[in-house]
């Protein structure tokens, strides 16, 4: 609509009221894949439970790795602790061991002396006659 300057501003008014409104169009029909959208509501959320589970189970297994080197970490040194202790003791013993098989070889060469020393049995028995061949008579 034109305004005409001529016309008090009273009396555009008037003539603007008197004018019937514009004709709105009809709005196109909506595609399939909006009516869809529409009726199936707001779009979902997506769901994570898998991923918090998956990680929990992941969690778990981290800390048992963790919880395994650290207690073998511990025993360990534990152990070694322990070993430190009888570490004299097995100095010790290795030496009382060796003093033993000195004794046992000092022993062994004075038994083979002695058994050298010995005279044969089978030589004994010629030079001293039994009992039974020195008295003929108690037979």
């Amino acid at each position: 609509m034109k305004r005409n300057m001529d016309q008090p501003i009273e009396t555009q008014n008037q003539s603007q009221a008197q004018t019937p409104p514009p004709v709105q169009s009809v709005a196109p029909a909506p595609s399939p894949a909006q009516t869809a959208s529409e009726e199936a509501g707001p779009p979902k959320k997506k769901n994570y439970t898998w991923a918090w589970i998956l990680g929990g189970c992941l969690g778990i297994v981290i800390i048992g790795v963790v919880a395994m080197a650290a207690l073998g970490f511990w025993g360990a040194r534990k152990a070694k602790k322990e070993l430190e202790k009888y570490t004299p003791n097995l100095e010790q013993m290795k030496e009382n061991a060796d003093k033993w098989n000195k004794e046992a070889e000092e022993w062994e060469k004075k038994s083979e002396d002695f058994r050298k020393s010995m005279p044969n049995p089978e030589d004994l028995q010629n030079e001293f006659p039994s009992p039974e061949e020195s008295n003929p008579s108690m037979q």
